[in-house]
């Protein structure tokens, strides 16, 4: 099986069985591999060879893991973290997730009465993180141009 191949049906079923379930909004399916490839080369600059060896780390990490079910947030994380062991920062900030923790949102839910203060809260939020990512990024591209 290839880590670049999209397609379920090129999982052999031997192999199949070894990795994790991810649970998704539409369902719950076999973790495919050429899911992180794919994404990391739409997401970010990384180079095919770069976006194939972090997929392969990735997997490796998932089944070793041992885990019945994984979420893509959780494989976005992992993407992450082999990003940053392998000096690629630039393209972990590209690849990076915005959004609020489980905790931060009970608490924006439990302070709230009116749905539009939520509404209102969970955008600020997500708009300053995006805002200090793009930030941090454009600093880092910019020192590479040196």
């Amino acid at each position: 099986m290839s880590v670049k191949s999209k397609k379920y049906h090129e999982l052999k079923p031997e192999f199949a069985k070894f990795l994790p379930r991810v649970h998704t909004r539409n369902g719950t399916y076999i973790f495919h591999p050429g899911f992180i490839y794919q994404s990391l080369l739409k997401e970010t600059n990384i180079s095919k060879i770069n976006a194939k060896k972090i997929t392969e780390q990735v997997l490796r990490f998932l089944v070793s893991a041992d885990l019945k079910l994984i979420t893509a947030p959780l494989i976005r994380e992992v993407v992450n973290a082999h990003l940053l062991k392998n000096g690629l920062e630039n393209e972990r900030l590209q690849y990076t997730r915005i959004g609020l923790p489980v905790y931060d949102l009970n608490n924006i839910f439990n302070e709230r009465i009116e749905s539009k203060e939520v509404v209102s809260e969970i955008m600020n939020w997500i708009i300053t993180e995006y805002h200090e990512v793009k930030r941090i990024d454009d600093l880092l591209t910019s020192k590479n141009e040196y």
